[in-house]
């Protein structure tokens, strides 16, 4: 057989395993393109931070939390570290980073300002930081797959839910609260002294004359507008007491409504403060009746 004879018998042969090279890549493997999951592209990544107020965390909530953010995250490196002064101190885990500060700063007690924790594989595909002080917690979870990345994110969010978590600060709420007292505190004065100018006795003896026969209905409507108003505010002012940022690594947090987390002395004035500006304000209203013809 020539070598001629030879090429055209191994021609059908080349063309064949191109073929079936080309089926096998066509229906073995994905197309290029398709979208077969939610994972990140390559030389990309998901990054998911989400902030937290009034979270009240103790010691087995703190390490609780800590375990679920490094689920998912094989082999992590782990450094858990709090700053103290000008000093940071960081361990591998909780436990270790307590022991490290009972010894070096004992004087620090249960007082713990800040808290923080970062978890990460080696090449940095998954990782999770988590930072706590007094005021908020936050939380940072990067990941190449945004499958585990939002579902971390959503794991995390629903435990802090559960101790107290919100997402506004409460100082807007006090901002509200003072704007609302200072409304009522100018309702009352307005009332209090409109009107009052260039009258001459016989118009002011008149006019407390005429104010007698509404004086009921005017010392319970000034009355009621102000004790509610107060009701609002001390209560808000006493759960928003009871509801603030706790960090306490050494022990735990009381659990329950916020109304139950209340000392005794604060049920007592929660009741006696409102019932005596109630009486206060009630004396202020008679005695304009009877002075100014309100």
């Amino acid at each position: 057989m020539t070598s001629g004879a030879r090429r055209a018998v191994a021609l059908p042969q080349a063309l064949k395993r191109r073929v079936a090279n080309w089926l096998h890549m066509q229906y073995k493997q994905p197309l290029r393109g398709m979208i077969t999951d939610v994972t990140t592209a390559p030389n990309q990544q998901t990054d998911l931070r989400r902030v937290f107020y009034q979270c009240r965390l103790g010691q087995s909530d703190i390490e609780r939390m800590f375990s679920i953010a490094c689920e998912g995250i094989p082999s992590p490196e782990i450094k858990v570290s709090t700053v103290i002064g000008s000093t940071r101190f960081w361990e591998p885990s909780l436990a270790d980073l307590v022991a490290a500060v009972n010894t070096s700063s004992p004087e620090v007690n249960d007082d713990w300002t800040n808290l923080s924790l970062e978890a990460s594989t080696i090449s940095t595909e998954r990782s999770v930081s988590i930072t706590i002080d007094k005021e908020r917690t936050e939380l940072n979870i990067a990941g190449s797959d945004a499958t585990w990345a939002y579902g971390q994110a959503a794991r995390l969010e629903g435990f802090l839910r559960a101790r107290g978590a919100v997402d506004n600060s409460p100082k807007y709420e006090t901002k509200v609260s003072l704007i609302f007292l200072s409304f009522l505190v100018a309702v009352f004065a307005f009332w209090l002294l409109s009107d009052n100018d260039h009258e001459t006795v016989r118009e002011c003896v008149r006019r407390v004359e005429k104010s007698r026969q509404n004086e009921p209905y005017t010392n319970l409507a000034i009355g009621s507008l102000f004790a509610i108003g107060v009701f609002l505010i001390l209560f808000k002012a006493l759960k928003q007491r009871a509801s603030r940022a706790l960090l306490r690594v050494n022990g735990s947090v009381a659990t329950g409504s916020w109304w139950s987390r209340l000392s005794v002395a604060e049920k007592i004035a929660a009741v006696g403060v409102p019932v005596a500006t109630l009486a206060t304000i009630g004396t202020l209203v008679s005695a304009a009746n009877d002075v100014l013809g309100k």
